[in-house]
């Protein structure tokens, strides 16, 4: 008899049933005894999680999973505190009291969607620590490696309905959106396609693009939870989109949910939104729904709201510039009667810092990281501002015909507010950071094609040597192009660096014959202070548009 809950990916039963082995290299769990049908402690856990009469196979996994979790019930907890540490800052997707509260007391042995997105964030926050983004001092990384973040990932995707009929409910939503999230954390980016895709899915069935079709009994917690889950994924759409290609899932035309409310977890309660102490700082009107009719001081929700301003602009920037090579697709062109020519970079770009100047000044420095998540949870926002609006000009200047000094000058403008930022917080970011800086890698690669002065070569090789100390490693470089090869000696020919390969052939996308497999020689990368482990990636994929 079959479970109405297949989970996804299913292999052989041997590998599947989950009893943990404390084997460092061990990925995945060695199996555990068959469970019994009756006077088995993890069978009598409520609705949608128990397992039917008499064997059944998922049913089996489900419990083992769970006598897994109890059987590390400390390092989860652990590694939930790290999530609030480096992961929360940037996807706030849990609010903290509630989830650790519901962590303490066992709910999500009793929930089958809560286990799944609980083991998506320990396999998350797991694969951070690997690759070295802690920064307190009150961890230690070898501590929170075992459980691998494998296992925990393995455990969540064995708890999402194979059904998705039966995946009902926001906790499987939030289950798949961290699941793409850890796959971009460890380099499979077709893993994080399928959940990103997943997500999608479950959204479009239950509504979750409008709050009215929200369940009407949810509390003040689930609804802010909801609201920055949505536009957490939003931005996660069109930075993969730009990143990797594909197609924009989300648009902003078609979100009818509201901005998370701009205030901090401990004011936001089952029954409504408390009203923090006033204070001299500046301060900013309530963004929530009349539940607090006064002014309070700015929070870090306030700089979060804002990089997700910055990537509804990226939203239609990327439209702008997929526009500009539509026609290559033999269609007749409509667009142009619905919208006005696209804005120049410099036209873009002296908006959105119009923008950024009326930001409180907390959210446009970055000072030191502190330790103290209150304070430091301002600096991250900074950070992120900062990458973003990197993001969005190399975008920008991908779409534009300029000259090499052009680029130089952004990229080394690129390089300089990178270094300016603590490497604390860019550790923390951690991977996705890596792809903003694989964009700077991108321009820089776009000035080799042909040849180049002596001059040229020269200004260009400096900036490289800057951009080798916030590069990636050679993990997810990818192939790497030595041959052995050095730069021509003879300075009175035009210098071609043996590290900046030929364009393709022309296809007749003007696009793509832009897009060069550009990457940075062995000697620049030596310094790199970022201990990733990427033995699963797919690949370091340059800035694109498909």
């Amino acid at each position: 008899m079959k479970s109405d809950h297949d989970p996804i990916g299913r292999v052989s039963a041997p590998d599947r049933a989950p009893g943990y082995s404390a084997s460092p290299s061990s990925a995945v769990p060695n199996p555990a005894p068959r469970a019994p049908a009756t006077g088995d402690p993890w069978t009598s856990v409520g609705p949608g999680w128990d397992a039917p009469d008499g064997w059944d196979e998922d049913g089996a996994l489900r419990n083992s999973w769970r006598a897994f979790a109890v059987s590390c019930d400390q390092q989860i907890r652990n590694l939930v505190q790290v999530y609030f540490e480096i992961v929360y800052p940037i996807f706030p997707l849990f609010h903290k009291p509630t989830f650790i509260e519901r962590i303490h007391s066992g709910e999500h042995l009793r929930n089958q969607g809560l286990f799944a997105s609980t083991m998506a964030v320990c396999s998350l926050v797991s694969g951070r620590a690997r690759d070295g983004a802690l920064y307190s001092t009150r961890w230690r990384r070898e501590d929170l490696l075992h459980p691998p973040s494998e296992t925990f990932y393995a455990a969540a995707k064995d708890s999402i309905p194979r059904d998705l009929a039966n995946a009902k409910g926001f906790n499987y939503m939030r289950a798949c959106a961290v699941l793409a999230i850890a796959s971009i954390q460890n380099g499979q980016i077709k893993n994080m396609q399928k959940y990103a895709g997943l997500y999608h899915t479950l959204t479009l069935m239950e509504g979750f693009h409008d709050e009215k079709l929200w369940p009407k009994d949810i509390s003040p917690i689930e609804v802010e939870e909801r609201r920055r889950l949505f536009w957490s994924i939003y931005t996660l759409d069109i930075y993969s989109t730009i990143v990797w290609g594909g197609v924009i899932r989300h648009r902003e035309a078609h979100s009818l949910v509201r901005y998370p409310s701009e205030v901090d977890d401990e004011f936001i309660t089952p029954h409504g939104y408390g009203i923090p102490p006033t204070s001299p700082e500046s301060s900013a009107p309530s963004q929530g729904e009349g539940h607090m009719v006064s002014r309070q001081p700015v929070t870090w929700m306030h700089g979060w709201n804002f990089t997700t301003d910055l990537y509804r602009v990226l939203e239609h920037v990327v439209d702008g510039t997929r526009r500009r090579f539509s026609s290559a697709n033999g269609t007749q062109e409509v667009w142009s009667l619905f919208s006005p020519a696209s804005m120049s970079e410099p036209a873009v770009m002296e908006r959105v810092r119009s923008m950024y100047a009326a930001l409180p000044p907390r959210f446009r420095e970055t000072p030191p990281i502190t330790g103290d998540i209150s304070r430091d949870l301002f600096g991250f926002q900074s950070a992120n501002i900062q990458a973003t609006l990197q993001l969005l000009r190399m975008v920008l200047l991908s779409a534009e015909e300029t000259g090499l000094d052009r680029k130089c000058d952004v990229a080394g403008e690129l390089l300089t507010v990178f270094s300016k930022v603590p490497v604390e917080y860019l550790k923390a970011i951690s991977s996705p950071l890596l792809h903003h800086l694989g964009g700077v890698g991108y321009i820089l690669g776009s000035v080799m094609e042909g040849s180049l002065s002596d001059a040229s070569y020269q200004r260009v090789r400096t900036l490289l040597r800057l951009h080798a100390n916030l590069s990636p490693p050679e993990s997810l470089r990818g192939p790497s192009t030595p041959n052995g090869i050095s730069p021509v000696e003879n300075k009175s020919e035009p210098i071609v660096p043996p590290y900046a390969q030929a364009a393709p052939p022309s296809t007749g996308n003007a696009m793509g014959d832009q897009l060069l497999q550009f990457q940075i020689p062995q000697e620049l990368l030596a310094d790199w202070p970022w201990p990733l482990d990427n033995s699963h990636s797919e690949g370091f994929l340059p800035l694109a548009f498909e």
